[in-house]
């Protein structure tokens, strides 16, 4: 892995201009909002699609074993409507 380091110089109000080729490589555009996530080491910039892709299958119960919440949550109310005999 590369790494690149950008100098970014603080301006009026705290705005800070991210370049051309960080952006293209964000998928951002203006008026596009980015997420400055905190971390132990630093601060991290990310955009709202980055950060969904980096948490997509972070919730995965093993390999190839997805965790389905939603096929959870519907035998959990069969379960509790046969309980009470609906």
């Amino acid at each position: 892995m590369t790494i690149y380091t950008y100098n970014l110089k603080l301006q009026a109000q705290g705005r800070i201009v991210v370049p051309t080729d960080v952006r293209t490589e964000l998928g951002v555009q203006e008026g596009d909002e980015l997420i400055l996530v905190k971390e132990d080491f630093g601060y991290r910039m990310t955009s709202r699609r980055l950060l969904a892709e980096s948490l997509y299958g972070s919730l995965q119960k093993a390999e190839d074993d997805f965790l389905d919440f939603t096929q959870e949550l519907l035998d959990d109310r069969k379960a509790e409507a046969d309980r009470k005999s609906w």
